[in-house]
C-alpha cells in the first residue's frame, strides 16, 4: 500500500448520516480514477465512533497508484457529528492533508426519523427522537462552519439527497466536475445502500432479552422464516415525528437553515424553513 498520496489527492464524503452516503460512495468507488478506502467508513479522524478500522497511518487505508488514481476516497459520517465529534476538521488539518469534502444533506425531519428508526435496531439505543444528537446532526450549517475554520469553502461540495434519489447520474456529474474526474464512467445500476428498514417491537424485545443470539447459528433462510412469522404477530413500524416534535426541531434549526441559504446557496425553503 502506498504512503505517498499527495496531500490534495484526498476526497471525503463527510455525511450526513442517513443521507445517502453509502449509495454515493458505492457509485463513486468504481470510477477508475478513484482509489476507495479498504472500508467505506474508516472514521480515522473521529474519536468516539467505535465502528471504524484501526490503522497506524491514514494512508494505509488506500492502495493508491499515482499513475492511475486522482483521489483516495472514504465516507465517514462521524466527521459531521459535532459536538459529539468536536475535533475532526482540526484532526484532518493537523494531519497535513487538504481534502475535498462532499457533504450530502436531507430534509432534516426525514433525516431524524430515518436516523432514529435505523438506530432502533440496536437494543441499547435509548435516545429520544428529538435528542440533541439527532438534531445537531441536522445542523448542517454548524457542521460545515467547523470545516471552514481550516479549509476553504471552494473545497466543499454540498449535495441534495433528493437529487441523488431522482437523478443519481446527474449528481455524479456534479461530483466529477468538482473533483476534475472523467465523465466516461457511470455505474451500470444505482442500487440503494444501507436503507433503513422498519423494526418490530418484538424484534427489539427479543434483542433486549438476548434471545436473538440463539438464532444466529441457524442458516439464513430459517432465520428469515422465524423473523417473518414474528413480524406477523407484531408488525414492523417506523416512528414519525409528532407535530409538536416537528415544531421543536424547526425552532432549533431555523437559524442554521438561514445560514445554509446565505453562505452555501442551498435553498431550504422546500423543507418548510422560511428565510
Amino acid at each position: 500500500m502506498s504512503n505517498t498520496i499527495p496531500g490534495d489527492a484526498h476526497a471525503m464524503i463527510i455525511g450526513a448520516m442517513k443521507c445517502g452516503t453509502s449509495s454515493l460512495y458505492d457509485y463513486l468507488r468504481g470510477h477508475p480514477e478513484i482509489c476507495p478506502s479498504i472500508i467505506k467508513e474508516p472514521e480515522f479522524f473521529s474519536e468516539h465512533q467505535g465502528h471504524g478500522v484501526e490503522v497506524e497511518d491514514y494512508h494505509c487505508l488506500f492502495s493508491f497508484d499515482g499513475a492511475v488514481h486522482k483521489y483516495a476516497l472514504e465516507a465517514s459520517t462521524g466527521y459531521t457529528k459535532y459536538p459529539k465529534e468536536s475535533n475532526v476538521p482540526k484532526n484532518i488539518f493537523e494531519y497535513g492533508i487538504s481534502p475535498r469534502f462532499i457533504y450530502i444533506i436531507r430534509d432534516p425531519f426525514e433525516r431524524i426519523q430515518s436516523h432514529f428508526n435505523y438506530m432502533r435496531r440496536n437494543e441499547k439505543w435509548s435516545l429520544d427522537m428529538v435528542d440533541d444528537h439527532l438534531i445537531d446532526t441536522c445542523n448542517y450549517f454548524l457542521q460545515l462552519e467547523r470545516y471552514r475554520r481550516y479549509f476553504p469553502i471552494d473545497d466543499i461540495l454540498v449535495l441534495d439527497f433528493d437529487d441523488l434519489k431522482r437523478n443519481p447520474s446527474g449528481v455524479l456529474e456534479n461530483v466529477y466536475d468538482f473533483l476534475g474526474l472523467s465523465h466516461d464512467y457511470f455505474p451500470e445500476s444505482y442500487e440503494v445502500k444501507n436503507s433503513t428498514r422498519p423494526v418490530s417491537r418484538i424484534e427489539r424485545g427479543v434483542k433486549k432479552l438476548g434471545v436473538h443470539q440463539l438464532l444466529r447459528p441457524l442458516p439464513r433462510t430459517p432465520r428469515r422464516v422465524i423473523k417473518a412469522a414474528l413480524d406477523k404477530v407484531l408488525p414492523a413500524e417506523k416512528r414519525k415525528l409528532t407535530d409538536a416534535e416537528r415544531e421543536f426541531v424547526y425552532s432549533r434549526l431555523k437559524d442554521s437553515m438561514l445560514g445554509l441559504n446565505e453562505v452555501y446557496g442551498f435553498d431550504s425553503r422546500k423543507w418548510g424553513f422560511c428565510c
